[in-house]
């Protein structure tokens, strides 16, 4: 796509307040990516909105099951931590499936979803290897307690969707220059 000032050969022109900017590669090709600016704040965006999720469902698993609310001691501890690493790698990973892209949102919710189930499958199964590990078999209350993974991850993976199809369709209409 050429703008108006643009003739044959001649590099696209990007607006200067432009979410990306034209990089030459080792080749000489001219390839848009995104600024440096725009790429710390997708990060900063995705990873807060995957911890700050993950360490809530969790607060509510926990406050639902055990009827304890745990305090910011804990949600600021190793496992809290670990808790909000795995939160936020769900939206990085969303992002990377679909941007640039112009995937709808059903697109990124149905992803999400997918995303999601993934990471609760690896949970359960984890959980399960140890439980038979150290010599016990699982009740029927794995299975509510799994049902209720299934849904909370459900819900959350829907935030994650309309928050990277937001920074993706933002990124899409600020790279359309005016004619």
């Amino acid at each position: 796509m050429t703008g108006p000032h643009e003739g044959p050969g001649q590099p696209p022109e990007l607006p200067d307040d432009s979410p990306t900017e034209l990089v030459e590669t080792d080749d000489g090709e001219l390839v848009e990516r995104l600024s440096g600016a725009t790429a710390t704040l997708l990060l900063a965006w995705l990873i807060g909105i995957g911890a700050a999720s993950a360490l809530l469902g969790v607060w509510i698993f926990v406050w639902i099951l055990s009827g304890t609310r745990l305090g910011i001691d804990s949600l600021l501890s190793s496992l809290g931590f670990y808790v909000a690493l795995a939160g936020a790698s769900g939206p990085c990973i969303l992002w990377l499936a679909g941007r640039a892209q112009g995937h709808s949102l059903a697109w990124f919710a149905w992803t999400a979803a997918k995303i999601g189930l993934v990471m609760v499958a690896i949970t359960v199964a984890m959980v399960l290897l140890a439980v038979l590990v150290f010599g016990s078999l699982p009740g029927i209350g794995v299975l509510i307690v799994d049902a209720m993974l299934v849904v909370g991850v459900l819900l959350v993976s829907q935030l994650w969707a309309v928050a990277v199809w937001s920074a993706d369709r933002y990124i899409a209409r600020a790279r359309v220059s005016p004619s």
